[in-house]
C-alpha cells in the first residue's frame, strides 16, 4: 500500500483556523468564510474549501484520535494498526468542534465539558508572554509549567498530550538571562496590567543605577517594551513632566492608586514610539534618524546574516568572507555595549562620533585589566 504524505501539512494556518473558531464561538460560531479568511492570514493565499475542510477533520482528529473524515482513505484498517501510538483505552474527548446549520450556513464552534481551571492570572500571564519565543528565556520555567496546565486542563482529550510533553523536556532546554524572583516579577506584570486595563495610576519605588538611590515616582502607564530580553514600563511620570521608560526588575515596590485615574494620549503608539530606536532611548520632540555602518568579519559575518539585530538591518557581502551592516536607527549611544561585545570582530564605519565613543568605552575597560600588572 502506498503512503501518502499527510494532508494540509501546515500547523500554524490549522491553529489560527482553531483560534478563529474559538473567538467566534460565544458569537454562535464561525462560518466556512471565516475559517478562508484565518487560513489566508498566515499562509497568504485563497485556500480552496476543500483544504479548510481537510484542516477541520484534522483537529477533529486531535481533540478524538478515533474521529474519521467521511471520505477516510484507509476505510476497513483496525484502529489499533492506524494508530499503535494509542493507548488500549481512551477517554472520551472533553473538546470537540461542533457544525450547526443556521439560515441555509453551517457554523463551527468549539463544545465541550467545563474543566476547573487551577489557573490564577499571573500564570495566565506567564502563558500569553511565553507565546513570543523571545520573552521564553526570561519565563523558562513557568512555560512548561503552564503549557502542562493549557494541554492536561484545555484539552485533556489529546492522547498524544505525553507525547509532547516528552519532545519539549527531551529537546528544548533554553539558556538566557532571567528575573531572580520570577514570581515578583509576573505579580509586578500583573499590576501594571491591571492599571492599563482600568486607566490607573502606580506609584513605584525605583532604584536609579546610575547612583544607586532608590527614588518614589507616579506614572500613568502606556505599556511594556521588551529589548534583548529586558521588561521596561513606558508611560508618563507625574515626578519628571515627561515620558520616560523603567526597568522592570528595578522596580522595588508598585501599587496601583485606586482612586486615581489618567487619560491616555489618542496618537500614542508603543510600537511608532519605539520601533525605530535601538533599544529603549526616545525623544520628546522626535529622536533624529541615523545611519550606522559596521564591519563584520569573516565567521562572525554568519551570525549577521542569519540573525536581524533591528528592524532597519541591512547586509552587504564583502570579496573578504565578511559584510558590511546598516542601520537606519534612533539613540545610537545605547549600541555601544553590543559593540563593545564583540571585540575585534566588529569595527564602527559610521558615524564618527560612534566610532570614537566606542573607542572610549574600550579603552576603559581594557584600563580596568592594564591597573593590574
Amino acid at each position: 500500500m502506498t503512503v501518502r504524505s499527510p494532508r494540509c501539512n501546515h500547523p500554524e494556518a490549522i491553529t489560527n483556523i482553531l483560534v478563529r473558531i474559538i473567538e467566534k464561538t460565544p458569537l454562535g460560531g464561525a462560518t466556512i468564510e471565516d475559517l478562508e479568511a484565518a487560513y489566508e492570514e498566515i499562509k497568504g493565499t485563497v485556500p480552496s474549501r476543500k483544504t479548510i475542510y481537510r484542516a477541520l477533520e484534522r483537529l477533529e482528529l486531535l481533540f478524538d484520535p478515533l474521529a474519521r473524515g467521511e471520505d477516510s482513505e484507509e476505510e476497513g484498517i483496525p484502529d489499533q494498526d492506524r494508530y499503535p501510538w494509542l493507548d488500549d483505552q481512551l477517554p472520551a474527548p472533553l473538546v470537540s468542534i461542533k457544525r450547526i446549520k443556521r439560515d441555509r450556513k453551517t457554523y463551527y464552534l468549539l463544545e465541550g465539558q467545563q474543566v476547573d481551571s487551577s489557573f490564577d492570572l499571573n500564570e495566565s500571564l506567564y502563558a500569553a508572554l511565553s507565546l513570543y519565543p523571545q520573552y521564553r528565556g526570561m519565563l523558562k520555567d513557568a512555560y512548561y509549567k503552564v503549557m502542562r496546565k493549557l494541554l492536561a486542563e484545555t484539552l485533556s482529550g489529546v492522547s498524544i498530550y505525553n507525547l509532547l510533553i516528552n519532545e519539549i523536556e527531551n529537546h528544548v532546554h533554553v539558556c538566557e538571562p532571567a528575573p531572580a524572583d520570577p514570581d515578583r516579577f509576573a505579580a509586578m506584570v500583573s499590576e501594571i496590567f491591571s492599571a492599563l486595563r482600568c486607566r490607573k495610576r502606580i506609584r513605584i519605588k525605583y532604584l536609579r543605577t546610575y547612583d544607586g538611590k532608590e527614588t518614589e515616582r507616579i506614572i500613568e502607564p502606556y505599556g511594556l517594551l521588551n529589548r534583548f530580553n529586558n521588561y521596561y514600563l513606558t508611560g508618563y511620570c507625574l515626578s519628571s513632566k515627561g515620558n520616560r521608560i523603567f526597568h522592570v526588575v528595578h522596580i522595588r515596590d508598585l501599587k496601583v492608586i485606586q482612586n486615581s485615574s489618567y487619560k491616555m494620549p489618542s496618537t500614542y503608539s508603543l510600537k511608532r514610539a519605539y520601533s525605530q530606536a535601538w533599544a529603549t532611548w526616545t525623544s520628546e520632540g522626535g529622536a533624529k534618524l541615523e545611519t550606522v555602518r559596521l564591519k563584520v568579519c569573516c565567521g562572525t559575518a554568519e551570525r549577521f546574516r542569519a540573525i536581524n539585530f533591528h528592524e532597519s538591518q541591512q547586509v552587504k557581502e564583502l570579496d573578504d568572507g565578511g559584510v558590511e551592516v546598516a542601520y537606519r536607527l534612533t539613540g545610537a549611544n545605547e549600541m555601544i555595549p553590543w559593540l563593545a561585545s564583540w571585540g575585534p570582530d566588529v569595527t564602527v564605519l559610521e558615524p564618527e562620533w560612534l566610532c570614537k565613543e566606542t573607542e572610549t568605552y574600550l579603552k576603559k575597560a581594557l584600563a580596568n585589566y592594564v591597573q593590574k600588572h
